[in-house]
């Protein structure tokens, strides 16, 4: 099994789908289309990167939406 992909904030989505940050609380940002910029991580969150989401796993299950 392959490592999830891992983006920075502020560099652009590469495709439609759900990402998460590697912080403990896993936030989950969802997109439907490539080429958003990559958020800022939320207040108090301790993640560095996003990351694609593995599907399966409890962070591929939507949250929240992208605005």
């Amino acid at each position: 099994m392959s490592l999830p992909e891992t983006f920075p904030p502020g560099v652009y989505t590469p495709a439609a789908g759900t990402y998460v940050c590697d912080c403990a609380s896993a936030h989950q940002w969802h997109i439907d289309l490539a080429g958003h910029l990559f958020p800022p991580f939320p207040a108090g969150c301790t993640g560095h990167t996003w990351q694609t989401a593995v599907n399966g796993s409890p962070a591929a299950e939507p949250t929240a939406r992208d605005s």
